[in-house]
């Protein structure tokens, strides 16, 4: 990998699971060799106080760390520019957790400087309209960047309950998706399990691997597949 990649997990709406997955992802990459950093712009900051909790429960001297979790915030767009300028030095794999409001100061310098951006949805009445409009807001924003903006979209139906729906819904969300794809790549569905919500950012502690593997398949070929990776084991 000659240079950094910047991905960023993205959706208006919020309880789609995009910090799961964020993190998961993550976990997924280290499993696969790759040097990865986790940047939390959420003014939360959850994913930094979920990598502290996760340190005093596993103990920081007996587990090795896998990834840096960095807090920073996007209300300063100098030092937003500086920050993904020495982010494109490290040659890395950076992954940003963004705000869920698309009026959020810096997000649109985010987008216009990330390689993917990735947005988890799910099959509801509100979910479904909410990522149309994101889909839209990010469409606008490429034509209004022209070449300066070159961000492609995933999107990936999460937390799918296979056991709800009427015949006539599922037939919708089919249709849904086949929307979405003229956007961007469509992944599998990601199942809605208990699992998913006992993530960790140390490690693939309680088999999240398994539920998001068709998924995480499908990025990592469309991200990486075409370039040559230097793992860390060789």
């Amino acid at each position: 990998m000659d240079e950094s990649i910047i991905i960023t997990f993205a959706n208006q709406k919020g309880g789609v699971g995009k910090t799961t997955l964020c993190v998961t992802f993550a976990n997924f990459l280290v499993k696969k060799g790759l040097p990865v950093i986790v940047v939390d712009c959420d003014s939360q900051e959850s994913l930094a106080q979920r990598r502290e909790s996760d340190l005093k429960r596993y103990g920081s001297e007996e587990v090795e760390i896998p990834y840096e979790v960095l807090p920073f915030s996007l209300n300063k767009e100098e030092a937003l520019f500086n920050f993904i300028g020495n982010i494109r030095k490290t040659r890395c794999v950076a992954i940003f957790d963004s705000p869920g409001n698309l009026k959020q100061q810096g997000l649109v310098t985010l987008f216009a400087n990330s390689d993917y951006i990735i947005c988890p949805y799910h099959y509801d009445r509100t979910t479904i309209p909410s990522t149309a409009t994101f889909i839209a807001f990010i469409q606008n924003l490429k034509k209004a960047m022209g070449r300066k903006m070159t961000a492609e979209l995933i999107l990936v139906p999460n937390r799918h309950d296979a056991r709800v729906g009427t015949k006539t819904e599922r037939e919708l969300w089919d249709e849904t998706g086949k929307t979405f794809s003229r956007y961007g790549l469509v992944t599998p569905r990601i199942s809605m399990k208990a699992d998913m919500e006992r993530f960790c950012t140390l490690s693939d502690l309680d088999g999240q691997l398994e539920i998001t593997q068709e998924a995480y398949d499908l990025i990592y070929n469309k991200i990486f597949g075409h370039l040559e990776i230097e793992t860390n084991n060789g």
